[in-house]
């Protein structure tokens, strides 16, 4: 009991939730605005932020778990990031790159604790087999000593066929700990995901578990011009025990080509990859596959199925034994 305590002690989580799409809206909650689907519930009465929060704080404490959030759709994740202290928010807007956010919180961990785990968790996603996905969660943080990278992301591998997720196509790494990236499939056909799938290919989920220095030291490297800037921001935040405001004008006279050049993918930022099985995994990219997970679990909710039908707002290792 006492080394998991420990363990969770050394680990800090971001979730990750101001992307701006896919939006989405029940047809019978006309009443509501569009919204960006990880601020909404798919069924039930949870919102993926909150299933997300929840599986944060199977992995860190509570105290050690930090956000991203959109200003402008306040009113719909204050409520349930009452728990979060206002330091531990990091926000952005509609303008903003979702890159410096999340840079931004990374950053405040790396400057009081280099040493901790961080794990980032993508708000907008889905998981059928919970259970499934944060025992792989432990088990690749205890791996991560032995991992010279000293950062892993996992690769899911489910039966059901991804709609419009990215795809890693794997190999062997020199150790015997995770696979290696030998590339990368933006978001293929559906003919080409399935050939993929056939070559071993797994989804990419965007969920990363590594050292905060790590994360840290790839933010200086590629983005040495902007680091200091975002470094004083999130130390002031943090000095005040405010929110921490990552504005659009940080982002001033800086050309696009370096705005995009931060990367958490390989071979840009070296990492193993562990493959995780049957968690029931979507990624929630397009409006497709958001309909196709709402009616899904439409149908599993008991009672009769409900006579309106939701709709979507487009936007304008080696196999782990779980």
């Amino acid at each position: 009991m006492a080394s998991k305590w420990e363990a969770r002690k050394s680990h800090h989580c971001i979730v990750i939730a101001d992307e701006a799409s896919p939006q989405w809206v029940a047809y019978d909650a006309l009443d509501l605005r569009p919204a960006p689907v990880q601020y909404r519930s798919l069924g039930g009465s949870a919102t993926l932020l909150h299933l997300a929060l929840h599986r944060a704080a199977s992995i860190a404490p509570t105290s050690q778990i930090l956000v991203t959030a959109l200003e402008e759709y306040r009113d719909l994740w204050e409520p349930t990031l009452w728990c979060v202290r206002p330091e531990m928010r990091f926000l952005g807007d509609k303008r903003t790159n979702p890159l410096f956010t999340s840079a931004a919180a990374i950053l405040s961990i790396a400057r009081v604790s280099p040493s901790s785990i961080v794990t980032i968790l993508p708000a907008r996603c889905y998981v059928r087999h919970e259970w499934v996905l944060r025992q792989a969660l432990r088990q690749v943080a205890a791996e991560l000593p032995h991992i010279p990278e000293g950062v892993a992301t996992l690769g899911m591998l489910d039966i059901d066929e991804g709609v419009d997720e990215d795809y890693m196509v794997l190999c062997r790494a020199p150790s015997a700990r995770g696979l290696a990236v030998q590339g990368m499939a933006h978001r293929p056909t559906a003919w080409v995901a399935r050939h993929l799938r056939r070559q071993g290919a797994v989804v990419s989920s965007g969920i990363m578990i590594g050292y905060a220095e790590k994360f840290a030291t790839h933010i200086a490297r590629i983005w040495r011009g902007i680091h200091p800037r975002l470094t004083t921001q999130v130390a002031m935040a943090g000095a005040a025990r405010r929110e921490c405001e990552v504005t659009n004008d940080l982002q001033e006279r800086v050309p696009s080509a370096v705005l995009k050049s931060l990367r958490w993918r390989p071979p840009a930022f070296p990492q193993r990859v562990f493959t995780v099985s049957d968690s029931g995994w979507s990624g929630l990219k397009s409006p497709q596959a958001v309909i196709r997970i709402a009616e899904f679990v439409s149908n599993r909710l008991e009672g009769p199925p409900p006579s309106i039908k939701p709709r979507s707002v487009p936007d304008h290792g080696e196999p782990m034994a779980v």
